[in-house]
């Protein structure tokens, strides 16, 4: 069946606006991630965010609703990249990725400094959306990452090398990715530049692999 006249020359035109709207979104959340960083929540507004991101305040409303709706979405994008990173670098080969001769430890090293630099080591804005996901109870939502984590750990689903696949108990699991998560919230009720210091990477990095090295299931 023909396709109708001038078809292609929509779709042609619609993929480019569709590659704009994705763009003019990363540029607006960047923009209010600089802006949580570098003002705090009080000061942050759609005025300022429009002001920062070089859009009129009616583009930014074209794309979000109202304050809450561009802070939810800057949870939920954090949480989706640092879930992304942590399973690619947790379920994928040497071969695929071009990282020979990574170790668990390796692994668990890059899993670890993803989880504590989040939001590109912008603390303070990291701290202002852990404090409003709990307030508002969607902090399990902030922690999916560490929750896939468990999961993937219980299934097996882990690679160490040519040693295979790593497995823990799905208690083990648990009890391991809470720890974790616990630390990071620790630290950013306490001093959240304490997530940045390489001994503190150190630290998280021994008790993860060493509880994996002493409690993984043997084959």
């Amino acid at each position: 069946m023909a396709n109708p006249p001038g078809s292609k020359s929509v779709a042609k035109r619609r993929a480019p606006a569709q590659a704009r709207a994705r763009q003019t979104r990363a540029l607006i959340l960047e923009a209010a991630i600089r802006l949580l960083e570098k003002r705090g929540l009080r000061a942050f507004s759609t005025n300022r965010l429009a002001e920062a991101a070089g859009f009129s305040v009616g583009t930014i409303y074209q794309y979000f609703e109202n304050k809450q709706e561009i802070l939810d979405a800057l949870a939920r994008h954090e949480r989706d990249r640092r879930l992304a990173r942590t399973t690619r670098t947790l379920t994928s080969h040497a071969q695929e990725t071009g990282t020979t001769g990574l170790s668990l430890r390796d692994r668990i090293r890059i899993v670890v400094r993803t989880e504590l630099h989040a939001f590109d080591g912008r603390q303070r804005a990291r701290k202002i959306l852990f404090d409003l996901s709990w307030r508002g109870q969607q902090h399990r939502d902030m922690d999916r990452p560490v929750t896939v984590l468990a999961d993937m750990l219980a299934a097996g689903q882990v690679v160490d090398g040519e040693r295979g696949a790593v497995r823990l108990s799905a208690t083990d699991s648990f009890v391991l990715t809470q720890a974790v998560a616990g630390i990071v919230r620790a630290a950013l009720e306490r001093d959240e530049q304490m997530l940045l210091a390489p001994e503190f990477e150190d630290a998280v990095v021994e008790l993860v692999a060493g509880f994996v090295e002493a409690r993984r299931c043997k084959p």
